[in-house]
């Protein structure tokens, strides 16, 4: 910690210090965050913990009281919902943030920097927000965090019936595996750091080590818990099954080791990877699975062939967006060839998809000689720019980029205005082709919609072939890119500018 960053750690631990004092004195003087002295408390001891990752606070420590205990809260929340690969998962510390309660506020920074280093030499890591103490193992289900069912409505709460998660929360206390149970020492309390305050690092450090000892032996005992390796496996069968990544030979969502920036995309697939067991036909999404899984105590043989992927669903477009955004992460089943991937999804869905399908399976013949046809018949589904890559030699990346989807629907009156005269010029002689084609399979993508969807294919075809927007054109500029090929550009085109 340098000189700069150890003064803002002193002025914010002098402040939450103060507000304890205060609040133990003076009792609640209002509702919120500032007024609960427990919040400070514990958001307090995590912050003196590991102080670094807290990056906003440290770069304004003069912030207000809501804004610092906002910062404070807020910085562990967006940690543990970006460390989920199973949406809702909750999230458990390998060593409590109010291990030690409030010893790290009341100790000089110079000494507790030193007590901070003593617990790092000899356990590979400090207490804290910080990666080595919450990281992608941290995820624990409910039933063994604190023997209760999962809350709310995500796919670890729909898991099995009421009997079965009863009889699972039953086990896991026969297990003696709940981590939340009684016996377990955090030296928190007032009473037993009062004789720490004010002692050299050594004695702090060495009074500290029985407790970090007994949490990381429970944590141990619930992430190596047969039914945690069931739910993990679960789903790291499926993310394996459907991508890969050229920095791991395989994924395991729930390492210790793993980075974080790819959770995200990991819990997009587990929202809409679907796998259909052969025996009962039910059919659940790989999150659903591994939570059911995990209930029962059982894990099922994955069929290859039993997988789905819903690319049209919100989480399969998301999914698939983040997957691009990673060099490394590829998906197994697209390559080059959108036909190997049509395999694996559920073609009822992509079914409106066929043109493109088509232009990648057969090459960019067919889409070239009519684009705008080709393409207007799925304009609710597929994306402008794919046509566009199809234009530019990149079936790959159209396969990608269709099945992400555009949106049209939902964007089209913002992006009128944008558009302005010219696509209501359009709408006569394009929303008359788009609805006549459209209609059937979008109905709810209204005229203005339809013609801004025409528009943009209109405007991908132009940009496929010149490289250049419409808009970017002047009319002899378009006139113009009719030599490379009139016959294309005349009846794909030329045929609907209104000039």
């Amino acid at each position: 910690m340098d000189h700069y960053t150890a003064e803002a750690y002193e002025r914010v631990r002098q402040r939450i210090v103060g507000h304890i004092d205060r609040l133990e004195k003076y009792g609640k003087q209002g509702s919120g965050d500032v007024h609960n002295v427990k919040n400070w408390r514990r958001f307090g001891a995590g912050f003196a913990w590991d102080p670094e990752v807290y990056i906003d606070i440290m770069k304004n420590p003069d912030m207000t009281d809501a804004e610092l205990m906002s910062a404070l809260r807020g910085t562990e929340a967006r940690f543990m919902k970006k460390w989920q690969a199973i949406d809702s998962m909750p999230m458990h510390h390998k060593v409590a943030l109010r291990t030690g309660g409030d010893l790290g506020l009341r100790t000089p920074v110079d000494v507790w920097i030193e007590t901070r280093k003593r617990i790092y030499d000899r356990f590979g890591f400090n207490p804290g927000n910080g990666p080595a103490n919450l990281n992608a193992k941290s995820q624990i289900n409910e039933i063994i965090h604190q023997g209760k069912p999962n809350p709310g409505k995500s796919a670890l709460a729909q898991a099995g019936t009421n009997n079965q998660v009863l009889l699972a929360i039953n086990q896991a206390r026969q297990d003696e595996v709940i981590l939340h149970r009684k016996g377990q020492n955090l030296l928190e309390k007032p009473d037993q750091i009062k004789s720490l305050i004010g002692a050299s690092s050594k004695q702090q450090a060495d009074a500290l080590e029985e407790s970090i000892i007994g949490q990381i032996d429970r944590f141990k005992q619930a992430t190596d818990y047969e039914r945690t390796k069931i739910q993990n496996g679960i789903f790291n069968d499926g993310l394996n099954w459907f991508v890969r990544d050229s920095d791991e030979a395989t994924i395991d969502a729930f390492s210790s080791t793993r980075a974080i920036d790819k959770q995200e995309a990991f819990k997009a697939i587990g929202n809409s990877l679907y796998y259909t067991d052969p025996q009962t036909g039910l059919k659940q999404t790989i999150a659903e699975s591994a939570a059911l899984g995990f209930v029962t105590g059982v894990k099922p043989e994955y069929n290859p062939n039993n997988f789905s992927f819903d690319a049209l669903s919100r989480e399969g477009k998301k999914a698939l967006k983040l997957v691009g955004n990673f060099g490394s992460l590829k998906l197994k089943e697209i390559g080059d060839n959108f036909d190997d991937f049509v395999d694996h999804v559920d073609n009822t869905r992509l079914a409106a998809m066929d043109p493109i399908t088509t232009a990648v399976n057969t090459g960019i013949k067919n889409i070239v000689k009519n684009p705008v046809g080709a393409a207007v018949g799925a304009a609710s589904l597929v994306e402008p720019e794919s046509v566009k890559s199809l234009l530019q030699g990149k079936p790959g990346e159209a396969a990608l980029q269709t099945v992400v989807g555009a949106g049209i629907g939902s964007t089209a009156q913002a992006a009128l205005p944008r558009i302005g005269n010219f696509a209501m010029r359009l709408a006569p002689r394009a929303g008359a082709m788009v609805l006549s084609k459209v209609a059937p399979l979008a109905p709810g993508l209204g005229r203005a919609g339809m013609a801004y969807a025409a528009y943009e294919m209109a405007d991908a075809v132009v940009e496929g072939t010149t490289g250049q927007k419409i808009h970017q054109h002047t009319e002899d500029e378009l006139n113009k890119t009719q030599k490379k090929d009139p016959e294309y550009f005349s009846q794909n085109i030329g045929s609907i500018m209104p000039f």
